[in-house]
């Protein structure tokens, strides 16, 4: 329970420290900003606010993630005035953030607890909110971190690095001085989801077609979703998707949702995620409001059983080698992103086949435990897991290769150096972007703010 709690800590401290800035935030305006500075606040920064408990606050959220140095104080005050600064130029500069990226970032977060928890229910008691008080004291946060995102890439995103600059940076730094690559694995995958049985189906389709007809009598369709939507997604808001365009759901859904007119209730229809009726509420060009419930046919414990069986004897038949892991996950594999490249799973931080122990720790603790002291070419056992669709399935993971700890090399490790060396160019685009733009804030504190090493950076570089 240990990781679990550092999450959920970083998560309530985050939605304290954001909410209290947001309202404090929301009372200010460059034609209106304090002239003496009320108790528990730090500093004014353009419009925004630092105040000593967002300081507290993110230090503890380091702190349990293991990260205290002698100066943690210091870099988190520096790190809230660059925050506060890209926040302040992402509204002068007109950066905004597409609601529908807001919302479905909240849901990804609540989806992670979800998992770590159990259940919404258990959410809810956890943090003694309701779903939509929880969704709507994170709205603020998400909004503020993807406006920084955002904010960032734009003063970034022309940076670039050539392969001469790569090697001159790499023959030209000591090598001491590189970071360490940590260890890194290489895995493969074969994945079972088990197929609900046809009764399951049925009762299923007996249902949507129940409610269906219900809503066309009258019956008020957000009531229906509320009640019976297995959308973690939506179901709380009455199955309600607002400006949605092409691209952001499954393209049978998306089919759906643009064919019809407003108020039409569709047809019963099938995606990946299970059955759906849906009701579009307002079209605005290529821009539209709906409604849907979502139903998925219940798996059995039986089939879930079966499921697992049929891995471990997938298994055996591959340590006894009557059958290559690569040839079975392109007949057997239910993953059809992975199953034609021999169940090979790609990093999505770094977009090739190898993974570090943090990106696995972060990404899929289970895949990391179950492989960290595997040898090469062996195989595990079948392996539950709960799909981001919410589908029980079993997998078994193959330990494909492996690279030790090392400092890296040219000729092994440039993918690693090219982006290291663009990272190091993106930090002194936007120091230099920061030492430029905070000539033109307003900044107020009570703190001797000349204290601070990086203030005294940046008034060294107004002078």
């Amino acid at each position: 329970m240990k990781s679990i709690n550092i999450y959920i800590y970083i998560f309530l401290f985050t939605c304290n420290f954001i909410i209290a800035q947001t309202s404090s935030d929301n009372n200010l305006s460059s034609s209106n900003l304090p002239t003496t500075l009320v108790d528990g606040v730090f500093a004014v920064v353009g419009n925004h606010v630092i105040f000593h408990s967002d300081i507290s606050n993110q230090m503890l959220q380091y702190q349990n993630q293991g990260f205290n140095p002698p100066d943690l104080y210091n870099q988190v005050v520096e790190e809230l005035f660059l925050q506060k600064t890209l926040l302040h130029f992402s509204v002068i500069d007109s950066i905004e953030v597409d609601p529908n990226e807001i919302q479905n970032t909240i849901d990804q977060r609540l989806s992670f607890f979800e998992q770590q928890l159990g259940s919404l229910d258990e959410i809810e008691k956890y943090f003694n909110k309701t779903i939509v008080e929880l969704k709507n004291e994170l709205k603020p946060i998400v909004s503020d971190q993807l406006l920084i995102q955002k904010m960032q890439y734009e003063i970034i995103k022309d940076v670039d690095v050539s392969p001469m600059e790569v090697q001159k940076f790499y023959n030209t730094t000591n090598k001491d001085s590189l970071p360490i690559i940590e260890t890194q694995f290489q895995i493969a995958q074969i994945l079972k989801t088990p197929e609900p049985s046809q009764l399951a189906i049925e009762e299923t389709l007996s249902k949507l077609e129940d409610l269906r007809n219900r809503i066309l009598k009258g019956a008020d369709f957000s009531t229906m979703a509320i009640l019976y939507s297995e959308d973690p997604g939506s179901s709380r808001n009455g199955g309600l998707y607002s400006k949605i365009r092409k691209g952001y759901f499954v393209k049978e859904f998306e089919g759906v949702a643009f064919s019809l007119s407003p108020e039409d209730i569709s047809e019963i229809f099938e995606t990946e995620f299970g059955y759906h009726i849906m009701q579009l509420i307002e079209r605005r060009g290529n821009e539209l409001d709906l409604r849907h419930i979502l139903m998925t046919p219940k798996i059995s414990s039986s089939d879930l059983l079966n499921a697992k069986q049929i891995l471990e004897q997938i298994r055996n038949d591959i340590i006894s080698k009557q059958l290559e892991f690569s040839v079975a996950a392109q007949e057997y594999s239910s993953d059809f992103s992975t199953k034609n490249n021999g169940g090979l799973l790609i990093n999505p931080n770094t977009n090739n086949s190898f993974f570090s122990q943090t990106d696995l720790e972060t990404m899929d603790l289970a895949i990391f435990n179950e492989i960290k002291n595997l040898e090469i070419g062996s195989v595990t056992k079948p392996i539950y897991i709960k799909l981001p669709n919410n589908k029980e399935a079993y997998r078994i993971i193959k330990l494909v290769s492996k690279k030790d700890e090392h400092t890296p090399t040219l000729k092994d490790d440039y993918s690693f150096l090219k982006s290291y060396c663009l990272k190091i160019q993106e930090e002194k685009k936007l120091d230099n972007w920061y030492k430029e733009k905070i000539k033109d804030l307003y900044i107020s504190s009570k703190e001797d703010l000349s204290s601070y090493k990086f203030y005294n950076n940046l008034l060294k570089n107004e002078e």
